[in-house]
């Protein structure tokens, strides 16, 4: 390989990196502008969540949390300002009304929790804590399932209703995120020519790409992240619900392709252009999906051997 081509990809990086700067810099929630509903409903959520957190311990100090009460105050103030009560401002108001009871504060608490109830009859049935018994769910035969999975580029023709999708969606929405902020979101396609807009632009799908009648792209909204130290946080909080919609695909015998998204910013500025994606929303994978065949030719795709992968320290 020739010293320039080398030089070339690094070049080429660093293009990509500021177009990524670029983006977070445009769309990242950095700002946080109280106003703008999406961003407050993350920083609903941010917070109110370190109080279920609290909440949840068994060795609670009972003036632990008082700080960022006052700040869920705050940001449930600008709620109140706009009339328009997002999600997750409706559960944030739930969980401080739990947490504000608990305050032992000179009294703080009390005086917080008899303002909320102003606007209690805004506040979401959900949020805080629960007492469960936590079962096991253990599969019968785990190998079976995990190691049965395969990628599957040629499907049935048989349709994936839209209920089903929508339910292995909902499953994979216990998938973990930082601070529970659920910055997910994704696009269904079946129209065959905006399948055909979005395969054109991914160079993984060669020889199948045109049998695909079913077709996600997952992405997540930069508006969750504020820090710059979760300036990639998006793509691993994406890939972690990835992961679990494949996974809730597959125990409802659905079978999918995941299609790779590693692009430069003028492939994805050219998607962006074909399909109506959100600006604020980074593109993970695509995903093809599709009821598989009776019988499937698959690749076997060995795994490493597990010495190569685990270091016990």
């Amino acid at each position: 390989m020739s010293l320039l081509k080398s030089w070339g990809r690094l070049v080429f990086c660093l293009l990509c990196m500021l177009y990524d700067f670029f983006r977070f810099t445009r769309y990242g929630g950095w700002r946080q502008n109280m106003r703008d509903k999406q961003e407050r409903n993350y920083s609903s959520v941010r917070v109110y969540h370190s109080l279920e957190k609290s909440l949840s311990l068994t060795e609670r100090n009972p003036s632990a949390g008082g700080n960022n009460a006052k700040l869920l105050k705050r940001i449930l103030d600008r709620a109140e300002e706009s009339n328009d009560y997002g999600f997750q401002d409706r559960v944030a108001l739930k969980v401080l009304s739990d947490f504000s009871a608990q305050i032992e504060d000179n009294g703080e608490g009390v005086a917080l929790h008899n303002d909320l109830q102003r606007i209690a009859h805004e506040a979401s049935q959900e949020g805080g804590i629960l007492e469960v018994d936590v079962p096991t769910c253990q599969l019968e035969n785990p190998e079976g399932f995990f190691l049965g999975r395969h990628s599957i580029r040629e499907f049935s023709d048989r349709i994936v209703e839209d209920d089903e999708l929508k339910r292995a969606i909902s499953m994979a929405m216990k998938a973990p995120s930082v601070c529970n902020r659920q910055a997910w979101h994704v696009y269904d396609i079946n129209k065959p020519e905006l399948i055909k807009a979005a395969l054109s632009l991914q160079n993984g799908n060669r020889g199948f790409g045109h049998k695909v009648s079913r077709l996600l792209i997952i992405s997540s909204d930069l508006k969750a992240f504020v820090s710059y130290k979760e300036r990639y946080q998006h793509w691993i909080d994406g890939g972690i619900f990835s992961m679990s919609l494949i996974l809730t695909l597959h125990s409802l015998g659905i079978g999918s392709c995941c299609l790779n998204w590693s692009q430069d910013a003028t492939t994805d500025l050219k998607l962006r252009n074909s399909l109506p994606i959100k600006s604020e929303h980074s593109v993970i994978m695509m995903l093809a999906i599709g009821y598989p065949n009776e019988m499937n030719k698959v690749c076997q795709s060995p795994r490493r051997p597990i010495e190569e992968i685990y270091t016990k320290l």
